[in-house]
């Protein structure tokens, strides 16, 4: 596994170079900050049952905020974390592949893809787990994936959906809640 982590984070290392084109400096400019987004997540206290299984949320919302800005670079990188986060915990292998599908992927949409797939086992695992204390949210974007529709899970209630960024900013809806 360790020449996986060596192999993730030179590809990562070597696409640092990447030319920024006029949509992603505009993209890079627009109000979602993922500070914001980020900030806004941690500071709901959110606690599984199975506190171990709690390291792969920090950096899910990370990703979650990086592809809110359309940031494909800033998604690898927290993807690079979630691989890391899945490793940890152990037999998570659909969020480790996805995340690592992601960290390999300079595409968008194709990161959104992944990030869909990784969602719902993440979903799974949170409603499998059980919250201690706190909530989250299972939203649902009915556009997504070519009109097909993707979940993901969010920290609170406000839709901030990720596999639109700032042209689809809202767009979305809660589907359930986990408590």
């Amino acid at each position: 596994m360790n020449y996986l982590k060596m192999l993730l984070l030179l590809v990562v290392l070597a696409s640092c170079k990447q030319s920024t084109t006029n949509e992603q400096t505009d993209l890079a400019h627009a109000k979602t900050d993922t500070i914001i987004v980020v900030k806004k997540a941690a500071s709901i206290p959110l606690q599984l049952k199975n506190r171990t299984d709690e390291i792969l949320l920090e950096p899910y919302w990370l990703l979650q905020a990086a592809l809110v800005e359309s940031n494909a670079f800033g998604a690898r990188k927290a993807a690079l974390l979630l691989v890391e986060a899945a490793q940890q915990v152990k037999n998570m292998p659909a969020i480790e592949e996805n995340a690592a599908a992601i960290l390999l992927e300079a595409d968008l949409e194709k990161q959104r893809y992944h990030f869909s797939l990784l969602s719902q086992a993440l979903i799974k695992l949170v409603e499998s787990t059980g919250i201690q204390e706190g909530a989250a949210y299972v939203a649902f974007c009915p556009m997504a994936m070519d009109d097909k529709g993707a979940y993901w899970l969010t920290p609170e209630k406000e839709i901030i959906n990720p596999y639109f960024g700032v042209s689809m900013l809202n767009c979305g809806s809660i589907e359930k809640t986990i408590q």
